[in-house]
């Protein structure tokens, strides 16, 4: 199922890349989920901890805790 496999995806996005906006991770995404699914994923990651975000301007960055 694809929404199952979103997360590990996310993660694996942010160990490579160090951190992303979400127009960066969508676009590396091979699942291409629609906007409102990536952003409630992205919510969800944020929520557990996984994850954390920073303003930029009008985009959001996201990296993995720990890793700024």
């Amino acid at each position: 199922m694809v929404y199952h496999t979103l997360k590990g995806e996310i993660i694996e996005i942010l160990k490579k890349e160090g951190a992303c906006s979400r127009e960066e991770i969508a676009k590396k995404l091979k699942s291409k989920p629609n906007r409102a699914i990536l952003m409630g994923y992205l919510r969800c990651l944020s929520d557990l901890g996984v994850i954390v975000s920073k303003d930029a301007g009008k985009a959001k960055i996201y990296f993995l805790r720990g890793e700024k």
